[in-house]
């Protein structure tokens, strides 16, 4: 009874605790922590241990638990949320140091009228050592033949479809903060839509996304972000390609056109009729 009556105590303390403060999604081991840093001001026991604070914290409906599984793998995660979280700070709850990327991002930007019912949360791959990569005309036409690969790694909650997307080690380059949600910026967003147009509508979304922003964004540190990311396959192509039909002015485009181009490319995978670009050399659906 005693330790029931100081959590009773502190009860009030300890929902404004979790209504006022920035996290709205924690996991075990953050509640954990909540517990050992607010202990002696809360005037909890010692003897009410992680699980029997969680338990009390469910009891009196401060946060309530959710259980999620994805598919195509073992990846199971608890997580505890206050009543006010939102599905995007749920899903970048999931993995550590993921943002949310692609469309969720288009989105987040104000870049779109729709709202996307799949969230796209990437995390990064370690990073590699450099080593010398050659790219072969034959095998950049094998590649494109083929449809995009999608991660397979995802889950439903809520009526929305949380999809994890293990990309290329970057550093989180053009990550940045907004409303609290890590989020990649316009010009990395542009970046990444290009590169798998899939996990932004298609192509024509991708351009009219283009279009919407074209007036917005800034070829340099676009340009920066793409050469940190360091492709093997010539992205500069596509966005080349995207941002003058976009409307980009030719002297602004400049700085794209002064990176090489050495090879054909595709506009997206598994085109069925398509046309040719001479000036950025690359191959689009037919009609763009």
């Amino acid at each position: 009874m005693a330790n029931k009556s100081r959590f009773v105590v502190a009860e009030s303390s300890i929902k404004a605790f979790f209504r006022d403060g920035a996290r709205k999604v924690y996991s075990k081991e953050q509640l954990s922590e909540v517990l050992e840093q607010n202990r002696t001001l809360w005037n909890l026991p010692f003897s009410m241990y992680t699980d029997k604070f969680i338990v009390r914290l469910l009891s009196s409906e401060i946060l309530s638990k959710r259980e999620i599984i994805f598919s195509g793998t073992y990846l199971k995660k608890e997580r505890y949320l206050t009543s006010d979280a939102s599905v995007f700070q749920v899903a970048v709850s999931l993995v550590n140091k993921s943002y949310l990327s692609h469309y969720t991002a288009v989105y987040l930007h104000g870049l779109t009228n729709q709202i996307p019912k799949t969230i796209y949360i990437s995390f990064e791959q370690s990073k590699k050592n450099n080593v010398d990569r050659e790219l072969e005309q034959s095998a950049i036409d094998s590649a494109f033949s083929k449809p995009q690969r999608k991660s397979g790694t995802a889950t439903i909650y809520e009526g929305y479809t949380l999809l994890l997307h293990n990309g290329m080690y970057s550093n989180r380059s053009g990550v940045f903060s907004l409303n609290d949600l890590p989020v990649t910026n316009i010009e990395r967003t542009l970046i990444d839509i290009a590169v798998r147009p899939g996990y932004a509508g298609g192509v024509d979304s991708v351009l009219d996304i283009y279009r919407r922003v074209i007036d917005k964004i800034s070829i340099n540190k676009l340009m920066a972000t793409l050469d940190k990311l360091n492709f093997i396959y010539p992205y500069h192509q596509t966005i080349g390609f995207y941002l003058q039909k976009a409307g980009l002015s030719d002297d602004k485009l400049e700085v794209l056109r002064q990176k090489k181009i050495l090879f054909d490319f595709y506009l997206t995978y598994e085109i069925s009729e398509k046309e040719y670009n001479t000036t950025w050399k690359i191959y689009h659906p037919k009609g763009m």
